[in-house]
């Protein structure tokens, strides 16, 4: 069995460049099914997760293909047959194509999707918001089919901002008959780049990245489109906070400097220094200055954006647990978050956990034998490895691979000891 084994304790130092965004990549690669043509994704990550929705849309006739680092995508060729069961339980955003598809076929069958076992992720909320816009559906043997013959537009309001939910009801409206207004949608970038990606293919979407998105009905959209996604918000707070809880001086390339703004403005001029410190949200490069280690006590809560976001949650755990000061997070996203905390344990970390809140007491971790069990859990395990003192084993490294694209290699340039072993 693979795994990376890091030894700890040193400095990070040098510049890694962040990938596009996983979490804005699978929806689009959804989005390009409501397009009777081409679509050109430039600068595509190369991550498991884009091989498993690519998998999919084989099942469903796309052509797709890299180019280098760009995705080539060709939907000439679409069929509505159900997809492979195996392909869309290992992955979460497979249910994201639901939406599209309702659009281009008016009808679909889909298998209930999988991914990272961090709680219960019921879809409940996508298929209210379709009965919403007058759809049918039915549920059975693991399988929904939803039809909707006509989307005659209307409002839909949505009892949690659901990301997915969000995107999936876009989808489902682009070719709607009138307009249909979203409420409490989810405000998250990932989402603002699913409707600029739609706009540039000629949708007409308004308000996205505010709590009410407006989708006003077009016949069809263009035949091609070339578009780049926005930059990994959640890799950039990985490599920021790696380097605030190891130390050393790091520049991120690449970024959106608003999309890292809910921790520069936190952490900067305590735990670290960043450079340019002037509010330019234009830039596109951060350097990072750290002493790895952080004073005083900190509180976070993960939640739909614009506040803390969940995927980054134990990463911070690791800051927290390693630094003197400690720290608090409470968790209102995924119930099962903290599958994270026992593999922790093992290196060390001390921490009370109280329903939905843990509490760090910091102390120094150890290298230990521990076992990555879904994607952010085990970039945390990474992170932690490379604090601790000795040698750590992250088993399971395949979680990891689903949404950080070399993620090794790019630890590797900054100096860290890390190595994937078989």
């Amino acid at each position: 069995m693979a795994y990376y084994e890091i030894e700890g304790g040193r400095k990070l130092d040098g510049q890694v460049k962040i990938s596009s965004s996983k979490n804005a990549t699978l929806p689009i690669l959804c989005a390009s099914v409501l397009l009777n043509g081409e679509v050109l994704i430039k600068d595509c990550p190369r991550i498991t997760d884009v091989d498993g929705m690519c998998a999919i849309l084989g099942d469903f006739g796309v052509k797709t293909g890299f180019f280098g680092p760009h995705l080539y995508v060709d939907t000439t060729a679409i069929n509505d047959l159900p997809p492979s069961r195996e392909h869309c339980e290992k992955l979460r955003a497979s249910f994201f194509l639901t939406g599209a598809l309702l659009s281009r076929f008016k009808r679909v069958t889909m298998p209930l999707p999988g991914g990272c076992r961090i709680g219960s992720r019921p879809v409940d909320i996508h298929l209210d918001g379709f009965r919403a816009l007058g759809a049918t559906v039915t549920e059975g043997d693991g399988l929904v089919e939803i039809s909707l013959e006509k989307n005659r537009g209307g409002r839909v309001r949505l009892r949690y901002p659901s990301v997915g939910a969000t995107e999936n009801l876009i989808m489902a409206s682009v070719f709607c008959q009138g307009s249909v207004l979203i409420e409490n949608a989810a405000r998250e970038p990932e989402v603002t780049d699913l409707c600029n990606f739609i706009n540039c293919c000629g949708g007409k979407i308004y308000g996205q990245g505010t709590s009410f998105i407006r989708i006003e009905g077009v016949q069809k959209l263009n035949n091609f489109c070339t578009y780049r996604p926005i930059p990994d918000r959640i890799e950039m707070g990985t490599f920021f906070l790696a380097t605030l809880a190891v130390g050393g001086k790091v520049c991120l390339y690449g970024v959106n400097r608003k999309n890292i703004s809910f921790l520069a403005k936190k952490y900067c001029n305590n735990s670290c220094k960043i450079y340019p410190n002037n509010v330019n949200i234009y830039s596109d490069i951060i350097y990072i200055k750290s002493r790895g280690e952080m004073r005083g006590f900190y509180r976070e809560v993960c939640a739909p954006y614009p506040l803390f976001p969940t995927d980054l949650h134990p990463i911070l755990a690791v800051l927290f647990a390693s630094s003197r000061g400690g720290g608090r997070i409470s968790e209102t996203v995924f119930d099962g978050r903290f599958n994270y905390l026992h593999q922790l344990y093992k290196m060390g970390a001390r921490f009370c956990l109280d329903g939905d809140t843990v509490t760090f007491r910091g102390t120094r971790l150890a290298g230990a034998d521990v076992c990555a069990q879904d994607l952010r859990g085990g970039a945390a395990l990474v992170v932690a490895g490379l604090k601790a003192d000795g040698v750590t084993r992250v088993h399971s490294p395949h979680f990891i691979d689903r949404g950080y694209e070399n993620f090794s290699s790019k630890l590797k340039g900054l100096g860290a000891r890390i190595n994937l072993l078989k």
